[in-house]
């Protein structure tokens, strides 16, 4: 029985709640076939080396990328057997010319029997009908899983998918709730793919799906910032409290304190309701957002600032939210 796999869009530095549903109907699905389960993931590493676009993995490692092991323990407990991640040097956005190359990859390395999207995640309208062309496969547009004496996949227009069908086919699972069945220990393994970015394409303003398009507040940390362990730290909790996205530049990522997916810099455009930014980093911000900065004490379109230790007013501003929430 040939693998069943999942696309996952993230949210900021989470997985999408739409590919989580996707990730549960996998399960089910990949559990009653008998099949593997994977979870297959995009991610943007600016270092990797540039080369003519190749849908072939230059290198293969089981070494964790920085920032992805709380990403790998989520898909883990909703029910992912494997998880793949697929390395570009191509900005993410949720087109087929800025991932088809990455996620051609991992296409031609598993040879999936079925392929599940979240239906409202980011990349389904775009990748999943794509996806379906490239491999031949079958396309139901808006499925979900039936139960009874094997699961199978059934849509809206009567389609439907088992285990004794011939052919691969792609589905895009609508909403459903994710459950917490599986356990962390699996297998993380990374494809490098130099040259993702196609340079004859230009993508206007390409960035980060889920931070280009996110209305959730953000902090986000600058190179000075993001190598200081307490900043970092009190950063994060800051965030927890607010229930926003920890961004940052190449530099975070390498320091560990964002993962690659949560890349940003002056020219990603940024739309949150509220951006705390600590230290200095320059971003792209809607006229709508509330900014507020943490050791720089000015800055165009600031709301408000905090002079001296980062640490210290991250702290202070965690301690007046918990205040608040009594």
């Amino acid at each position: 029985m040939g693998a069943v796999l999942v696309h996952i869009d993230l949210d900021g530095e989470r997985p999408h709640p739409s590919s989580l549903s996707a990730l549960a109907a996998g399960r089910a699905i990949a559990s009653s076939w008998g099949a593997t389960l994977y979870a297959a993931l995009v991610v943007h590493d600016a270092a990797a080396d540039r080369a003519a676009p190749d849908s072939t993995a230059q290198v293969m490692s089981t070494q964790q990328v920085p920032g992805l092991d709380k990403i790998q323990n989520v898909l883990a407990r909703a029910g992912a057997d494997k998880v793949i991640v697929a390395v570009t040097d191509a900005p993410i956005a949720p087109l087929w010319a800025a991932v088809g190359v990455p996620w051609q990859g991992v296409l031609d390395h598993l040879r999936p029997r079925l392929v599940l999207f979240g239906a409202d995640a980011p990349s389904a309208t775009e990748l999943g009908p794509r996806t379906g062309a490239r491999i031949g496969a079958r396309l139901l547009q808006r499925a979900r899983a039936t139960g009874g004496d094997q699961v199978e996949l059934r849509d809206r227009d009567g389609g439907y998918v088992r285990a004794s069908d011939g052919g691969a086919a792609v589905a895009l699972i609508g909403s459903g709730r994710a459950e917490l069945v599986g356990d962390e220990d699996i297998d993380l393994v990374v494809l490098v793919y130099p040259g993702g970015a196609d340079n004859r394409i230009e993508i206007a303003g390409s960035s980060p799906s889920e931070l280009a398009h996110t209305l959730a507040p953000i902090v986000a940390l600058g190179d000075d910032a993001a190598n200081d362990a307490e900043t970092v730290s009190a950063a994060k909790r800051l965030a927890k409290q607010l229930g926003a996205h920890v961004v940052g530049g190449p530099s975070a990522v390498r320091a560990g304190a964002v993962v690659p997916a949560a890349v940003v810099d002056r020219h990603t455009p940024l739309a949150p309701e509220l951006c705390i930014a600590v230290g200095s980093i320059a971003l792209d911000l809607a006229g709508t957002t509330n900014l507020v900065r943490i050791g720089p004490s000015s800055g165009k379109g600031v709301e408000g600032a905090l002079a001296g230790s980062p640490s210290a007013n991250l702290t202070e501003l965690s301690r007046g939210l918990e205040g608040d929430s009594r």
